[in-house]
């Protein structure tokens, strides 16, 4: 391996060439960040030292697996067939969009915010996919400043829309934050009702990470986020439905854990059926805390990786099939003199006790900018993959270990191009509904001769069935392709093969089950097939728009494939 040397000298002047963020060297290599509409941030770019007792010292550990990444030696034109561009769209929230369809009209929404160039930053706008596979604008909230959470808070069966907003307070003449949370009028509309709007008790608090779950048991919806800068606490609040806003639980103050915690898991890590907040520090501290009972947390473990920066928290489904879920904590650090992300894999050895059964360093990288990870099934095997955006780079990670071995290797990776571009995070959703996942890269681009900046997201389509999802011929004889174009207007083709003579049988059933109508039920000799289908019942009759579901059955072989009609 050959790891790249960036000091951190060289590392600091990059960042300070950036327009878009004020750096202030509060102590030694200790920065705070400011970015633009509030948010900060502390990096800690010190050299590395080890702990001088309690935590595995060597570089390497012989009781658990690590997988060694040189990001700087990877080439990426090994991965370039998996994936191909497929547009931009003018829309940002500085982490990824968030996406949903709240409407329910088999259109995926984007939520977040627009800078173009020449234009100053918007609210947070509602971004609709058409007919045509791109997306409209469809919605403006005034006044907001970043997308949040889309999560059914009031437990009605609709889906709400969290923002929040920014604003100044004449009174105390600072900026203050608020949540604000939407509302569905109507079954079909989107979430444009303001229902409330929450404020963290210190007015000039900032809600960090903030995210909903059901912690405690009681069937009421819980809120958590980190407040700062002016107060360092873990704050969980809950949904009261009979005032309609949150009510406080609990502010707990992590100073005495670490200086500084950016990011936190939420996951029912040790199987008790309780889940647990992970939340980790500047100086690589790690902390658990549980539900006691109604409305009580207590902490309940800490401990520690071989890091600083521990900011980047996920979990993932058991990937080494050995009945346990998989806490991630990533950080990073220089080691003498090498820049090396480290993500750390914990597992449960007990009740409300976790350790370490794998790692992996990701060599030659320190960031400013992206830093995220997310569970996805990229190849749709049921087992999830690792993707991970961090600094100038996007990878899917794929576990090729066994159970208690927990080592990966690169399945795909994208690196930033472009001298002034940079990458903010990114997410993997299935926006057209064809089985396969869409990649999301959120970045803007800062070219110094213009002297303004554009927020956008990239998005990366699935460049073959072949390259994807394992049902392509080099594994299944039998064939069903998504069909195309989807989403459609008024028909659709549906393409298929047939290994040899066999009774095929197409049908059609709609979201609730329904069978609609039945395309094909005959006997059939080998070949490739196509057939168009014009969105009719088995009466004839136009069908609304909606998702509908096709399904195959030839042999022993069937399948089934989302398709959504638009009118």
């Amino acid at each position: 391996m050959s790891f790249a040397q960036f000091t951190r000298e060289e590392k600091l002047q990059q960042l300070k060439s950036r327009q878009d963020i004020k750096v202030t060297e509060v102590e030694k290599d200790l920065l705070k960040l400011e970015y633009p509409n509030g948010k900060v941030f502390y990096k800690n770019i010190r050299e590395y030292k080890y702990p001088e007792s309690g935590v595995q010292h060597s570089e390497y550990s012989p009781t658990f697996d690590s997988t060694i990444i040189d990001l700087t030696a990877i080439d990426t034109m090994l991965y370039n067939h998996k994936y191909r561009f497929w547009q931009t769209v003018l829309i940002s929230n500085r982490k990824f969009p968030i996406i949903g369809d709240i409407n329910g009209n088999g259109r995926v929404e984007l939520y977040g915010f627009e800078k173009d160039y020449t234009t100053d930053y918007t609210s947070v706008v509602a971004k609709e996919m058409n007919v045509n596979g791109t997306f409209d604008s469809v919605w403006y909230y005034n006044p907001s400043t970043l997308a949040r959470n889309i999560y059914d808070i009031d437990s009605d069966g609709s889906l709400d829309l969290h923002l929040t907003s920014d604003e100044s307070d004449t009174v105390i003449h600072w900026a203050i934050q608020k949540s604000k949370i939407f509302t569905k009028p109507n079954d079909t509309s989107l979430a444009i009702n303001l229902s409330f709007e929450f404020q963290a008790e210190d007015s000039n608090t900032v809600q960090y990470n903030p995210r909903f779950a059901m912690l405690d048991g009681d069937s009421r919806t819980d809120y958590i986020y980190l407040g700062a800068p002016t107060r360092k606490y873990l704050g969980i609040y809950e949904y009261n439905p009979v005032t309609n806003s949150l009510d406080s639980v609990l502010h707990y103050n992590y100073a005495g854990i670490d200086d500084w915690v950016e990011g936190f898991a939420v996951d029912d890590f040790d199987n008790d059926n309780i889940p647990e907040i992970i939340i980790g520090g500047i100086y690589g501290k790690v902390a658990s805390f549980e539900s006691t009972g109604d409305n009580a947390y207590q902490l309940i473990w800490t401990g520690e990786v071989l890091t600083n920066n521990a900011y980047m928290l996920g979990s993932t489904d058991d990937i080494d099939r050995n009945g346990k879920k998989e806490l991630w904590v990533g950080g990073e650090a220089f080691y003498n003199g090498v820049p090396i992300i480290k993500f750390s894999c914990f597992e449960s050895n007990g009740n409300n006790s976790y350790e370490i059964v794998g790692r992996i360093d990701l060599v030659g990288v320190f960031t400013f900018y992206a830093y995220n990870i997310q569970a996805v099934d990229v190849d749709n095997d049921g087992i999830d993959e690792l993707m991970i955006c961090i600094d100038g780079n996007f990878l899917i990670l794929k576990f090729n270990g066994s159970p208690e071995h927990q080592t990966y290797e690169v399945y795909y990776i994208k690196k930033v191009s472009g001298e002034y571009i940079a990458y903010w995070g990114a997410t993997m959703y299935d926006l057209d509904y064809d089985g396969n996942k869409e990649i999301l890269i959120d970045m803007h681009d800062d070219p110094p001769q213009l002297g303004n900046i554009k927020f956008f997201t990239s998005i990366y389509t699935p460049d073959s069935l072949s390259s994807i999802n394992e049902s392509s011929a080099t594994i299944i004889d039998y064939r069903l392709e998504q069909n195309f174009p989807n989403p459609f207007n008024s028909s659709t083709q549906i393409k298929f093969v047939i290994p040899n003579t066999s009774l095929v049988t197409i049908k059609v059933y709609n979201l609730l089950g329904k069978e609609i109508t039945e395309l094909i039920n005959e006997e059939l000799p080998y070949g490739n097939y196509t057939i168009n289908w014009e969105a009719r019942d088995r009466n004839n009759n136009s069908l609304p728009s909606g998702i509908y579901f096709i399904k195959l059955n030839a042999g022993s072989f069937n399948k089934t494939i989302k398709a959504v009609l638009l009118k």
